[in-house]
């Protein structure tokens, strides 16, 4: 009996790493769904329904602690279908004795009614509600199916509550490790900060702008002296400010463009087929704006902040993605060369 405990736990551990393992690098998207939480745990509580375990005259498996799973943290629909599942195949195809699912099911239903509106930490909801859930099943068998010994049933409780307790703390590791690589794997492709695309993203828009547009614009927007407002009120505030000025551009931003965020204190707006007028009326609408708003260093002091913006605008068919960021940063550098806060331009035709 100590074995199938023991081999219980070991497949339950197991399957969950090898599931993520595969899947995760096979489908990102697929690992965060409901359907694949419910195919894994279903498939976790089949293959534990191998594993039976004596006590006496009563066989059990710890094919109950997935479903548990599924009943915190997955969806009504799924949770149905998975116990459903799990039915055909204990009952038509292991042939397992009927009422003992039976009052496994009335005990799924209970817990299903109460576990979801417990306030505390899902771990030890799952811990609490396995050892609750497993001592109610074995008094039930006890009662209504064989006689369970003391000693049999104090076993099967703490091995179960033992699974379930590291079932749960390996899941929940796994996730945090899934989550800290999204992280990682987004912030090559977006600013943590602002939450907008960075200068690859930008690069990869342009080319597929490029595509389909018959002209391309771009603003390049640096915040003046911005390295001196970060010295004077630290780099907290900065990151303030700047969330501020991102929100601020979000609002200019025409339908059709994209903004995004360069390096510390500049942003880009990349508009495709936008004629050169317009774009030249939206930098400096976007700069008045800029030098008129009050932004919040902390709760009770404001400062005003002024941009400098360059404008690069090309003729898709003559020119490349280079040449178009080539002319917006020349004419960034001449803006901030020339006083700062303005609107430059290489004029066309």
């Amino acid at each position: 009996m100590a074995l199938n405990f023991i081999l219980s736990i070991a497949l339950i551990l197991s399957c969950i790493y090898m599931f993520y393992r595969i899947q995760f690098f096979e489908d990102k998207k697929l690992v965060d769904s409901d359907f694949f939480q419910a195919f894994m745990m279903t498939s976790i509580s089949i293959l534990l329904l191998l594993v039976p375990i004596n006590l006496g005259t009563v066989t059990l498996s710890f094919f109950y602690i997935p479903i548990l799973f599924l009943l915190l943290y997955n969806t009504f629909g799924y949770k149905l279908l998975s116990t459903g599942i799990v039915f055909v195949v204990y009952y038509f195809i292991f042939d397992n004795d009927l009422i003992q699912f039976f009052i496994f099911l009335g005990l799924v239903i209970l817990f299903f009614l109460i576990v979801p509106f417990i306030r505390t930490p899902k771990m030890t909801i799952l811990v609490v509600s396995n050892f609750i859930f497993t001592g109610l099943y074995l008094v039930m068998l006890h009662l209504f199916v064989a006689p369970i010994s003391l000693n049999a049933g104090f076993l099967f409780v703490i091995f179960s509550s033992l699974a379930t307790f590291l079932a749960s703390l390996f899941y929940t590791d796994i996730q945090n490790l899934i989550r800290l690589y999204k992280q990682v794997e987004e912030e090559k492709f977006f600013d943590p900060l602002t939450k907008l695309g960075n200068i690859k993203t930008m690069d990869t828009h342009l080319d597929e702008m490029f595509l389909k547009s018959d002209s391309m614009s771009i603003l390049l927007i640096d915040i003046d002296n911005f390295k001196l407002i970060n010295d004077l009120q630290g780099f907290e505030s900065g990151d303030r400010l700047i969330k501020q000025l991102a929100d601020l551009l979000k609002n200019h931003v025409p339908t059709g463009g994209t903004l995004f965020r360069n390096t510390g204190e500049e942003f880009s707006i990349v508009l495709g087929d936008l004629n050169f007028d317009s774009t030249v009326r939206l930098a400096e609408g976007i700069r008045k704006s800029v030098e008129l708003t009050k932004f919040h260093v902390n709760e009770s002091q404001v400062i005003n902040m002024t941009v400098s913006i360059g404008i690069g605008f090309v003729d898709t068919k003559e020119s490349t993605r280079k040449d178009l960021v080539k002319i917006a940063d020349s004419m960034l550098f001449a803006a901030k060369k020339q006083g700062q806060n303005r609107v430059m331009f290489a004029p066309i035709g």
